[in-house]
């Protein structure tokens, strides 16, 4: 497989993170990270990707992991609230994220939250609580959130559809 290919090149021994397209040739590879990424997600399902990691950087073979429990749902609400805003650009779709997320509906039913866990640590919701005025003050303050995180460089809706057409020009089917 070509993910094999590249790491033995790179003779890389930490956690590798990867975004594909499954297509009817195959995995087209979107996007690389050399890190873990969303490893609690996993966990919560019964898999230990942090473990694996850790073995992997003291050159150790990890061992062999069962497949995760399916159907383990988890959320960024911080992630969310900014969402809202730039996609709404309004301060009632940034309220009924709010909303959505506190009556535990949508998205968020039975969901865990990843980034800011209140259970044990109740100081979490800070910066949640700070997104969500700032937005909901001035919707378009998500501006400032994005420019400093994933924002510059994560795949947009209008640039996955720009894929899709292109993988149509290209003679390749539009459902991946």
């Amino acid at each position: 497989m070509q993910l094999e290919k590249l790491l033995a090149g790179l003779q890389w021994r930490g956690p590798l993170s990867l975004d594909a397209i499954l297509t009817d040739e195959g995995p087209s590879v979107i996007d690389i990270n050399p890190r873990l990424l969303e490893p609690m997600n996993a966990h919560w399902a019964g898999v230990d990707l942090v473990g694996v990691a850790l073995d992997l950087a003291r050159n150790r073979h990890p061992p062999t992991q069962g497949p995760g429990r399916p159907g383990v749902r988890s959320c960024q609400l911080l992630l969310a609230i900014s969402g809202a805003a730039k996609t709404t650009d309004s301060r009632i779709g940034v309220a009924r994220e709010m909303v959505s997320a506190l009556r535990h509906r949508g998205c968020y039913a039975h969901a865990i939250e990843e980034s800011t866990p209140t259970k044990d640590d109740p100081i979490a919701c800070v910066p949640v609580v700070a997104a969500a005025c700032a937005t909901i003050l001035r919707p378009r303050s998500w501006r400032s959130f994005h420019a400093g995180a994933a924002g510059p460089y994560s795949l947009t809706a209008d640039a996955w559809q720009q894929i899709l057409g292109l993988r149509a020009c290209a003679g390749a089917p539009e459902s991946a």
